[in-house]
C-alpha cells in the first residue's frame, strides 16, 4: 500500500531514528531493509527517500557518519545516531505514542 507524502514525510525521520538506534550503526541499503523488515514490508523507502534525509539529518547533528571498508572491500557511509539524536527520538516516541492514542480513540482501530 503506498502512503500519501504528508504521511511519509511526518513519520520517516522518526523511522529512520529508531532504525539506527536499532542497529547502533548501518550503512543507507541496510537501513532500508532494516526497516523493511522491521515493519512487515509496510515500508520500502527508496534510496532517493533516505539519502537526502540521512543528509539533513547529519547536517543537525542528530546523526553522524564515517566511512568504512566493507569486506567486500567497497567503501561505505556508516551512520549512526548522535546523543541529540538519541534525545530526540526520544522527544518523538512520546509526542507520536500520545498523537496515535489520540487517533485510536476517535476513529477506534482494532488493529489485530
Amino acid at each position: 500500500m503506498g502512503f500519501s507524502n504528508e504521511i511519509i514525510k511526518g513519520s520517516i525521520e522518526t523511522i529512520v531514528l529508531k532504525a539506527l538506534n536499532e542497529l547502533g550503526e548501518a550503512y543507507g541499503y541496510q537501513l532500508i531493509k532494516t526497516i523493511q523488515e522491521m515493519s512487515d514490508n509496510i515500508f520500502e523507502f527508496q534510496e532517493s527517500t533516505l539519502y537526502p534525509l540521512l543528509y539533513r539529518l547529519e547536517e543537525k547533528n542528530l546523526v553522524t557518519s564515517i566511512r568504512k571498508t566493507a569486506p567486500s572491500g567497497k567503501e561505505r557511509r556508516y551512520y549512526c545516531l548522535t546523543t541529540s539524536g538519541k534525545k530526540l527520538l526520544s522527544s518523538k516516541l512520546s509526542e507520536l505514542k500520545e498523537y496515535l492514542t489520540g487517533i485510536n480513540k476517535v476513529l477506534n482501530f482494532k488493529i489485530s
